[in-house]
This record gives C-alpha cells, sequence and structure tokens, in this order.
C-alpha cells in the first residue's frame, strides 16, 4: 500500500510537470486520440456497465442513484436503470431486489437469486441494446414488455399492488426455460463491448491511455532531469548533477508502472483477476523502485572515483568498483527477497528464515565463487599488484584492467583481454614487471681470438667508458665489464648495466645507443667482433704452419 500511495504521489507531480511543458498541439492530439473511446460510452449505451455509466447514472428525473439508498422501481426505465447499475457495480442485491421472486418454487436462496440475476442479465445482452430514452418514464399500463418493437418480447416488467415495478414474477419463474432457449444465441453487442475478464474491451484502451500518458510524462521528466543535470555539471556540481542523470535512467520504467496502476483503476475486473493484477502491480512497484536505487549507486561510483583519483594509492582505484558493485548486488537481493515476500504473502522474516535453510545448498553448488571471493580477498590484502601494473601469470604477460570479486582481467601486450579467476591468480606466481626498480640489462661482446691481448684489455676499457655513470645509472647498482670467458669460437666480455627508472621504451633508446657507441669505438680502434666459425690450419701451409707440442 506505501509503494502504491509512493507511486501515486510521484504520478500526480509527473502531471504537474506534463502542465507546464506540453504544448496545446501535443494535448489537442491527446484529447483527439481520446474522443473516440468517450464516444463509445456516450453514443452506445448497452446493457451492461457502462449503459448505467452513460445514461443510467441519473434518474428519470436527473438524480444520481446511491447503493445505499433504496433501489428507485417507480418505472419500467427506473428499473432497468437500477438493474444495469447494479448489476454493473456488482451490487447483486440490489439487482435481485428489481425482480420479483414471488412465483419461484421453492423460494429462491442466494444463489438462486445471483443465479436469476445473471440469467436475466445474458437474456437481455442476447435480445437488443438498452436505450433508456425508448423506455418510459411514465407508462399507463401495468405490464411494459421489452424489447418494445419487437414481435418476441421474453422480458416483462409489471407494477405491483405496492405501486412499484420489477421484472415480472411469472417471467422470473421461468428464467430457466428461457435461458436455454437464448444461451446459445449470439450477444448483440459490438466487438468492443463484448466483456473480458469482466471488462468491457474499450476499456482496456483507456488503460493503454493512461500508459500513454504515462509514457510522455516520464519521457519529458527525463528530459528536464538531463538537461537539469547538464547544465548543473558545467557549474561543477557533479554530484547533483549525477544523482538527476541517475533518477532520468529510472523515470520512465517507474512511470510506466504507476500508470499500469491507475489505468487498472478503470477496468472491472472479476475478483482473482483484480488479486492477480494486484500482486503483479505490487512486484512493478518492487522492481521499479529497486531499479531507480540501482541507478543512484552511480552517485556513489562518481564520488568514490573522485576520492580514488585525489590519492596516489592506486588501490583506492581497485575498491571503488568492488564497493560499487557491492552496493549493487545488494539492492538486487533485497529486491528479490522483496518480490518472494509479495509473492508468498509471507512476512519478510518467514522468508529470510526460508533462505537461511537454503544457504547450505546454495553454498555447496558456489563453492568455485566462494574460493574466487576469498581470493579477490587475499589479492586486496597482499596486492601483489594494483591497476594498470604489467603482470605475468602463467605465460600470461599484460596489465591489469580490472580486479572483481569473481575475476582479474589483463590485456595482453597484443590485446587480447584474458579473464583470470580470482581463486587462482591468488594461488599462482605472480611477477610484477611493473614493481620492479630498474631494468636490467646481460649481454656478451666477442673478439676474434687473433686479437692482441692489448686490444682485448682495451676493449673492456672502452666498454666501462661507455657505461661510466650512464644515463639512467643507479648508483648502488653500477654497471659490470669483465673478460669473462674464452668460448670455442671467441674471445667473451660479459657486460650488466641496470636502467632506472624502470621505463621500458627509455630504456631501449639508451639500449640503442649503447649499441651505436660501441659499434663506432672498436672501428676506431680496429678491434674486430668475433661470430661463430671454426678455423682449419692445413699441415704445410706456409701462411700459416701448425706447431704442435713435438716440434
Amino acid at each position: 500500500m506505501m509503494l502504491r500511495t509512493l507511486g501515486h504521489g510521484l504520478f500526480s507531480l509527473f502531471f504537474v510537470l506534463a502542465g507546464w511543458l506540453l504544448p496545446a498541439a501535443t494535448t489537442t492530439t491527446a484529447l483527439l486520440w481520446l474522443t473516440p473511446v468517450v464516444a463509445v460510452a456516450e453514443d452506445e449505451p448497452e446493457p451492461d456497465a457502462d449503459s448505467a455509466e452513460s445514461s443510467g447514472d441519473e434518474d428519470a428525473d436527473g438524480s444520481s442513484q446511491s447503493s445505499s439508498e433504496a433501489p428507485r422501481l417507480d418505472s419500467p426505465r427506473a428499473v432497468m436503470q437500477t438493474f444495469l447499475l447494479a448489476y454493473h457495480d456488482s451490487d447483486f442485491d440490489r439487482a435481485a431486489a428489481c425482480l420479483d421472486f414471488s412465483k419461484m418454487v421453492p423460494p429462491p436462496d442466494d444463489v438462486a437469486r445471483f443465479a436469476a440475476v445473471e440469467q436475466l442479465k445474458g437474456i437481455m445482452d442476447r435480445l437488443e441494446r438498452v436505450v433508456y430514452e425508448e423506455i418510459p418514464e411514465n407508462y399507463p399500463g401495468l405490464v411494459y414488455r421489452w424489447p418494445a418493437e419487437q414481435d418476441n418480447q421474453p422480458i416483462a416488467i409489471e407494477r405491483g399492488d405496492d405501486g412499484q415495478w420489477r421484472f415480472g414474477a411469472e417471467m422470473v419463474a421461468s428464467l430457466d426455460a428461457l435461458w436455454e432457449v437464448w444461451q446459445d444465441k449470439p450477444v448483440v453487442l459490438p466487438w468492443y463491448r463484448q466483456v473480458f475478464l469482466g471488462t468491457e474491451l474499450w476499456k482496456f484502451g483507456t488503460h493503454f491511455f493512461a500508459l500513454l500518458i504515462a509514457w510522455i510524462v516520464g519521457r519529458i521528466v527525463k528530459s528536464m532531469l538531463l538537461s537539469t543535470g547538464a547544465s548543473l555539471e558545467r557549474r561543477n556540481s557533479v554530484y547533483v548533477a549525477a544523482t538527476l542523470t541517475a533518477l532520468a535512467r529510472a523515470v520512465i520504467p517507474l512511470a510506466l508502472v504507476v500508470g499500469f496502476s491507475i489505468g487498472m483503476q478503470f477496468l472491472r475486473l472479476n475478483a482473482t483477476v483484480r488479486e492477480i493484477v494486484e500482486t503483479v502491480v505490487a512486484v512493478l512497484y518492487a522492481l521499479s523502485i529497486a531499479y531507480a536505487l540501482y541507478c543512484l549507486v552511480d552517485v556513489v561510483a562518481t564520488w568514490l572515483d573522485n576520492m580514488a583519483q585525489k590519492t596516489d594509492s592506486k588501490l583506492d582505484d581497485m575498491l571503488a568498483p568492488m564497493v560499487t558493485t557491492t552496493a549493487r548486488c545488494t539492492i538486487v537481493v533485497l529486491a528479490l527477497v522483496q518480490v518472494a515476500t509479495i509473492l508468498s504473502d509471507k512476512p519478510m522474516t518467514s522468508v529470510l528464515a526460508g533462505l537461511g535453510v537454503g544457504g547450505l545448498a546454495i553454498g555447496l553448488a558456489a563453492q568455485d565463487m566462494i574460493k574466487n571471493f576469498f581470493g579477490s580477498l587475499m589479492i586486496f590484502g597482499d596486492q601483489p599488484f594494483q591497476l594498470g601494473d604489467r603482470i605475468v601469470v602463467d605465460s600470461v604477460d599484460g596489465s591489469v584492467e580490472m580486479v572483481g570479486f569473481r575475476s582479474t582481467r589483463i590485456r595482453t601486450l597484443d590485446g587480447h583481454l584474458v579473464t583470470f579467476p580470482n581463486g587462482d591468480l591468488a594461488n599462482s606466481p605472480i611477477r610484477n614487471i611493473a614493481a620492479r626498480p630498474n631494468i636490467k640489462r646481460s649481454f656478451s661482446v666477442t673478439v676474434t681470438y687473433d686479437t692482441p691481448p692489448e686490444k682485448v684489455q682495451r676493449a673492456t676499457e672502452i666498454l666501462g667508458e661507455i657505461l661510466h655513470e650512464h644515463e639512467g645509472m643507479d648508483p648502488d647498482v653500477p654497471p659490470r665489464v669483465y673478460f669473462n670467458d674464452m668460448t670455442d669460437t671467441a674471445l667473451s666480455i660479459m657486460v650488466i648495466y641496470w636502467y632506472h627508472p624502470a621505463d621500458y621504451w627509455a630504456y631501449c633508446a639508451f639500449s640503442q645507443w649503447v649499441n651505436f657507441e660501441i659499434l663506432h669505438r672498436f672501428n676506431h680502434e680496429g678491434i674486430e667482433f668475433a661470430f661463430p666459425t671454426q678455423t682449419l690450419f692445413l699441415a704445410g701451409d706456409p701462411n700459416r704452419p701448425l706447431n704442435t707440442a713435438a716440434d
């Protein structure tokens, strides 16, 4: 009930806003659209609910009838009006008061009286449309038969000894036989006056019109909220702008639910269908309000993002989306609990108790989800990496894009997006490339075996000079240059240096400069680089004599 009251209040506010903004053309179009619906009620009075509404809401002398007053039975027209209006309002006692049951054997109980009213209404529907103006207000005779201008006139309205008119006793006593004759005949009403679920079909058009008005008003309010939000955002009112923008997303669904609820007031549904519809409306109210709260989480997300930008720690950047996700999940769960409460017609405590009983089964079925959740807690606790860090996990090399409750997303160097379950990630070795203090380069410079020792020593000196107090050198880790190996094919000089800070592209540029310097300096000194070769010494070669130990 509280949700329904809130919805009607919001819808009233929407209509006030629509009155400010809707141009005259739109209003005129809406009225013209409604004209055929109104015309149906005014121009085609029928022997049912809306006959009473269009012409039968007033008595012969123009006064309206009330169900709390005694039924008017002072003329044939008054009897017809009273009967149809009472039937329309489901006031079967009042409708039955229009029938004379004095000759019905045995005397009818309430069930029989109700059946007689239904049979009489069914027979009238199959005879002719009721036009009140054609039924006399002052009839001189004692029996008025309807339809007036037909040969077959089964409906008799008789004046009793008390001066009151009622449907005749003999006709009422023979309703069972009359119904057997007329029940298979078609109803005279046009298709749009046929009754479906207790309501004439044209009234569903009224319901659709209420939805249309709700949609129009929702669009207007959404446009107002968005334009106001954009204006406030330009004035740096970020949070108010975010609130209006979030509400703009939810206003149309909420307006449609309110319009649906108001439109249902025009429908005359039987008790079972109305109970179902009221349950559906309550569920829709709960879902629409939950959706509005879901959208308002964007305001919290905006505030958290602004707070995270003011801090140097990237942990805040990781926590912000998780907090908003938690809030949204909480709203969804509470909405589902509320829907379950509405559908089960039980208190929320009973629903929550039922959820507790099923919690064990859900927990067993969601072991991986729970494992991943605790894995995310371990990641946030240990902080092996932060958003944007380049890491290597199980041969996957890339930067961290998002850390969620269930998984972590890594964008590889070739652009692919890899998703790691947090449970597996927490138990895997993680190399945080972004956390290294510097970049180490280790390589060897090789010279030929026939290089004189003096030039080998000069080569080591050149390498040391190139790297002496080089760009990006960390004093704690100076470069290392050693003549460390004599391989099968060359004399090897080991070179190691560390580049600080660990900017990969700056490191690449410096390494290129080092390589060019080595080439230039070695060429200038006449030092030849070695490459994997084998030299064959032939016996008897005068240019390269083969010396042996025996010699």
